[in-house]
């Protein structure tokens, strides 16, 4: 099995569905949408310097994770 992405705009996403769920049965195993707000990258892109220095010691270590993408 292989997993295949797709970025496609916003405008077009109800052609590309509409092309999967026609396709033939057990072609597609399963399918999934996920929104990825432009605008949500760019404010965490703005804020992980910020971050970084209010999280920068010891006491909050385990939330370091969270600020690599």
């Amino acid at each position: 099995m292989h997993t295949m992405k797709l970025e496609v705009e916003d405008s077009k996403l109800d052609i590309i569905l509409n092309i999967i769920r026609n396709l033939k049965d057990d072609v597609i195993a399963k399918y999934e949408i996920i929104n990825d707000n432009i605008e949500a990258k760019e404010f965490m892109d703005i804020s992980q310097k910020s971050l970084e220095k209010v999280w920068d010691n010891e006491e909050d270590s385990i939330y370091d994770k969270y600020l690599k993408v």
